[in-house]
């Protein structure tokens, strides 16, 4: 990915050095290795950080030729793409797979695909995540090009007007709206399981009832928006009030357990539909939405 920037009258007497840390907000330690790459130009021409701009020059910075190689081991595996551009990849995530390598396992998650996916599309396989999801929480999951594009997107996706949109099936009849704003901690140091906890971290879940399934089995479709992010928080908040996510091998109860096997919900009904961010290249607020995985509409279509 090569970023540009035209030199004006007003820029006239800075070097290159402020240009690409102000203007295209690169890392000092990025700049610091594409000049070791020769990666810094001006009309085609190799540049020291140091060099006075001129009016009329482009600068250009060629963020590729610095990038760290890739440790992902790119694969081949299927991926539903929801959008492209030069510098980022967002695609609908299944369940039972994870987001990125760990030393337990480096191969089969979904960055070994998209790395498979880039260097088959003939571009240079590095790939960051930038939102996470769970093992077996579905949907819109985000991935960098680069270091430089994970950075920004990730500054961008802590600002306030950031969109982080889930739809889950809950157990029982949930009410019908409000803000959950209970701490969040681990239980135990080394545990994976979170609880609500006063000396936990704030967390602030909004939510919508979407639809209420009465009968044999009473279930919700329910809207989450987090104002916080923290680790399995929907799943925390629902469990602590009672109405765990159905599928979930966690945070359950035994009414909830039931419930799912009842239902044949194997995996937490857990669904990142929406991600709403600015855009770091265009400037530009855009909103990613992912459609729901067969389980939410096997459960819809019966009900």
């Amino acid at each position: 990915m090569i970023l540009s920037y035209t030199i004006k009258e007003t820029d006239r007497g800075r070097t290159v050095f402020s240009i690409l840390r102000n203007e295209l907000h690169i890392s000092a330690a990025l700049v610091r290795r594409m000049k070791t790459a020769n990666a810094i130009r001006i009309c085609g021409i190799p540049v020291y950080t140091n060099h006075i701009v001129t009016p009329g020059e482009t600068v250009t910075a060629d963020i590729n030729a610095a990038e760290p190689q890739c440790d992902n081991l790119p694969e081949d595996g299927e991926l539903d793409i929801l959008f492209e551009n030069a510098g980022l990849i967002a695609v609908n995530k299944p369940a039972g797979i994870i987001v990125h390598p760990s030393r337990a396992k480096n191969t089969g998650t979904l960055s070994n695909f998209v790395a498979g996916f880039l260097l088959k599309s003939g571009n240079d396989p590095s790939c960051h995540s930038v939102n996470r999801l769970d093992r077996d929480t579905t949907g819109v999951t985000l991935f960098a090009k680069n270091s430089h594009m994970k950075a920004r997107t990730a500054a961008a996706l802590n600002d306030k007007s950031t969109v982080k949109e889930y739809t889950a099936l809950v157990y029982g009849h949930f009410p019908d709206q409000g803000v959950i704003d209970l701490p969040i901690r681990r239980l135990a140091e080394g545990d994976m399981f979170r609880a609500v906890l006063p000396d936990g971290q704030r967390a602030v879940t909004h939510y919508k009832i979407l639809r209420v399934f009465s009968g044999a089995f009473t279930f919700s479709l329910v809207q989450f928006r987090l104002e916080t992010g923290r680790t399995h928080q929907i799943r925390v908040h629902c469990l602590h009030l009672g109405h765990p996510v159905l599928g979930d091998r966690l945070y359950n109860t035994d009414a909830s357990r039931d419930i799912s096997h009842a239902l044949g919900i194997t995996s937490q009904a857990l669904h990142a539909y929406k991600l709403g961010f600015t855009e770091p290249l265009s400037g530009e607020f855009i909103e990613l939405t992912a459609p729901y995985p067969d389980v939410f509409n096997h459960i819809l279509d019966r009900f």
